[in-house]
């Protein structure tokens, strides 16, 4: 269900990790799970309510600073070792080393409540200053989702993997893509001569964090698979389809179409938007859509009420700890 891009270099040094919702041609086991039951009429206002899953979640900003807290705790690891490391994360937005050549970021806001006023100025792209997001789509993002910028170069990348994971990871990649083991004596060392522990500098923060986070992913696509098997939710991806290849576009699902057009601004990518705008008014899919999920949602918390709220204490308990552990 879930598409994971390990981290690659890159020309400017920068990474988008993804990770998102593939395109789930089939349900997961429909076993223990209730199909809702959608009313004749819906609300237009279900697409811009909260979902159940959202009240076990931190905010966005203390995701962000859980990230970026990590990150410092691992880069202060890394420095006993004379190791520097940039690292890219779902709430780290990253930045352009050329100021000619900025990034564009996905907007951030729920799929299907884009505004015409938006779609036309910058199609799915984040408007300077606005929501953005790693991803394109239906995004599934992590406060977990942490990875480094590996170097260019391969040696430095081995050592970054050496001191990151540990010795019995120092490898990076050459040219050509092949891989280069890092030689002994080209293994990182502290002061004292020694080389990084087993697990590296992960294992080391990770144990003086001592509060592991609680991936729910799983269950989230889950519940994302089990809405697009929907009945109902069929028939309004199919209206909001077929509007859209009057247009002339050949998306079968809505979270298609800001997969394809994302990373631009441009005529194109415009008009692709203003489109989806237009399509999503006439065949309302949000409102069904966004009522099934809910319902989804819902039940995949009355099923382990217990699970949600250790996710959500996790994360609560692991930001005080870093903010502590930093400002030590």
């Amino acid at each position: 269900m879930f598409t994971i891009m390990k981290p690659t270099a890159s020309s400017l040094a920068l990474l988008t990790v993804v990770v998102t919702l593939a395109g789930c041609t089939s349900s997961p086991s429909a076993e223990n799970w209730r199909t809702p039951e959608v009313p004749n009429e819906l609300s237009s206002a279900l697409s811009m309510g909260s979902l159940p899953f959202e009240s076990y979640e931190t905010s966005s900003a203390e995701r962000q600073q859980l990230q970026v807290g990590t990150a410092s705790l691992l880069g202060r690891c890394l420095s006993e070792y004379d190791i520097s490391a940039t690292f890219a994360g779902d709430y780290i937005q990253q930045v352009s080393t050329e100021p000619g050549s900025p990034l564009i970021f996905q907007w951030g806001g729920r799929l299907g409540t884009l505004t015409l006023d938006q779609a036309s100025q910058f199609g799915y792209a984040a408007p300077p200053g606005g929501e953005w997001v790693n991803g394109s789509g239906i995004y599934l993002s992590s406060p977990g989702n942490l990875f480094p910028i590996p170097p260019e170069d391969a040696t430095q990348a081995a050592q970054l993997a050496a001191a990151l994971y540990g010795p019995d990871q120092a490898a990076g990649v050459g040219e050509g893509g092949a891989q280069v083991e890092l030689s002994p004596e080209l293994v990182p060392r502290d002061q004292s001569g020694q080389a990084p522990p087993k697990g590296g500098c992960y294992g080391v923060v990770e144990d003086e964090i001592g509060i592991p986070l609680l991936d729910l992913r799983d269950i989230e696509s889950d519940t994302y698979g089990l809405t697009f098997n929907h009945d109902a939710v069929k028939n309004v991806a199919g209206l909001w389809s077929e509007c859209m290849k009057d247009e002339g576009y050949d998306y079968a699902r809505f979270e298609e179409a800001p997969e394809a057009n994302a990373g631009a601004i441009n005529d194109e990518t415009i008009a692709a938007a203003t489109a989806d705008v237009a399509c999503t008014a006439s065949s309302r899919w949000p409102d069904t859509f966004y009522f099934v999920l809910g319902d989804y949602q819902q039940q995949a918390i009355d099923k382990q009420p217990e699970l949600f709220q250790s996710a959500l204490d996790a994360e609560r308990q692991r930001l005080e700890k870093i903010n502590t552990l930093i400002g030590e």
